[in-house]
């Protein structure tokens, strides 16, 4: 067992290096004002301000897959790593 909590430590360790990595790299080419742009596009393609319901749920989920990535991307760029990892651990 003790053997599984160090592994589970380091895994952890990977994990948060990572996250704090990307993040990083993240703000770096979404915080210029190009990257601010390209958010700005990424957020009317990605369904930000509008629904993804649909009839036909092939086309919702693939909507849905959208919206999630420009999620991901605003929470790199905004949140801290602390609530990063509290999201991951809640299956967010």
């Amino acid at each position: 067992m003790f053997g599984h909590d160090r592994e589970n430590k380091e895994q952890l360790k990977k994990l948060e290096s990572q996250i704090a990595e990307n993040s990083q790299l993240y703000k770096r080419v979404f915080l210029t004002d190009d990257g601010k742009k390209v958010l700005q596009d990424l957020e009317k393609r990605c369904f930000m301000n509008h629904t993804t319901y649909n009839d036909n749920h092939g086309q919702m989920s693939f909507s849905e897959g959208r919206r999630s990535i420009y999620i991901h991307i605003k929470n790199l760029i905004e949140k801290d790593l602390k609530d990063i990892l509290e999201d991951l651990t809640k299956g967010d």
